[in-house]
């Protein structure tokens, strides 16, 4: 009986020494945890294997191999002891282009410490998985922007064919005593229509795709004072010129100041996005028979609230009654009908918006705009 208590001291000196060996593995294991997810996050995701390998090494793992697809390519590679078919493996999968089988080897004598080292294992594959993901995602968000701007090119692109569609149309249908009128016209549609096909070249050479809209008055190196600015009377009077429309454009006499001529100006993204918007309009109802050999001109009435233009767009009568739900883009059965969604969206990617209701008289439009800050903006 008295080697009773010696036997419970030993035995509880083997339950402190065993309960400090794991606790000292555990300690090392979280110490490789943070030393994986301390590693660069800016690291191109095939490179995190050997990045990888001295935390992995000094978890345990003997030897780590993967194979598999990144875009399109093969991808292999391997580092410690060669692989071997009784591995443990694991499939890491980012969407059908990147796809990666991670196979390797530990030295752990015993289920505990086997265990230990898997847990860095996890961290480790769960951590390549999820850059991985990162990069497959962004690839998906430039594709999205990519076909974003696109759209809107391929409608740009079908306004000046039908510009030029338009003028040929009424060429070929012109009298000798009508072409001296017919070729004036053209003379001062021309530099605009110039304008407009150098702006999509200019884009479609562009070596980074930027979405309609985004202000260069965001970036950094470019002061609000510094941002080229546009009348918005010239961006409305051009746009009408160019479809063959007249265009009156008026100031709100209830506006303290509206008898004065002050520049109504917003910054070019706002321009473009507005001339995007108008021309989109403007095709429409310079398609219109009625609306096209009509004497009454387009009526803009402008306001500024807030340091925005609110601006009221009235046409002439159409042939054609106003559409319900005219902005649901793809409603024809044909697949057009994206003009006006895209006349909408591209006035709320710059801050504005668009409105249309029927009247009378025919339609009314209403356009908002942010005005451009600065000294060169009045409010009037």
């Amino acid at each position: 009986m008295s080697l009773l208590p010696w036997l419970l001291v030993a035995l509880g000196l083997v339950l402190l020494l065993a309960a400090w060996a794991v606790w000292h593995r555990g300690r090392r294991i979280s110490r490789c945890i943070a030393q994986l997810l301390a590693l660069p996050a800016d690291m191109h995701p095939l490179r995190w294997p050997d990045r990888a390998r001295p935390v992995l090494q000094q978890a345990g793992i003997a030897g780590l191999h993967w194979q598999g697809q990144w875009f399109g390519d093969a991808v292999q590679g391997q580092w410690g002891e060669p692989p071997a078919p009784n591995w443990p493996s694991q499939a890491l999968e980012a969407g059908p282009d990147c796809q990666i089988l991670l196979r390797w080897a530990d030295v752990a004598r015993t289920d505990e410490t086997r265990g230990l080292a898997l847990a860095v294992v996890d961290v480790f594959a769960q951590t390549w998985l999820s850059r991985m993901r990162e990069r497959t995602q962004a690839v998906a968000v430039a594709l999205a922007q990519r076909a974003h701007v696109q759209l809107y090119w391929q409608h740009d692109m079908r306004n000046l064919a039908q510009w030029v569609g338009l003028l040929a149309e009424e060429f070929g249908a012109a009298t000798p005593e009508q072409l001296p009128r017919l070729a004036q016209r053209l003379q001062r549609q021309a530099p605009l229509a110039l304008a407009r096909a150098q702006k999509l070249l200019q884009a479609t050479q562009a070596p980074e795709l930027q979405a309609p809209g985004v202000d260069v008055a965001s970036k950094d190196c470019v002061t609000a004072t510094d941002v080229p600015k546009t009348d918005v009377r010239t961006v409305l009077r051009n746009a009408a010129e160019l479809a063959g429309l007249s265009m009156e454009v008026e100031l709100d006499d209830a506006v303290p100041g509206a008898g004065l001529q002050s520049a109504l100006l917003v910054s070019d993204a706002v321009a473009q996005a507005l001339e995007r918007a108008l021309d989109n309009i403007f095709s429409n109802i310079a398609r219109d028979p009625v609306a096209r050999h009509t004497a009454q001109p387009l009526r803009c009435l402008c306001a500024v609230h807030q340091g925005m233009l609110q601006g009221q767009l009235h046409t002439p009568a159409l042939s054609i009654p106003w559409p319900r739900r005219a902005f649901e883009p793809l409603k024809s059965p044909t697949g057009s009908g994206m003009g006006l969604y895209q006349a909408r969206r591209s006035l709320r990617d710059v801050g504005g918006d668009l409105q249309a209701h029927a009247v009378q008289e025919g339609v009314q439009f209403g356009l908002t705009v942010p005005l451009a800050s600065g000294p060169g903006r009045q409010e009037i």
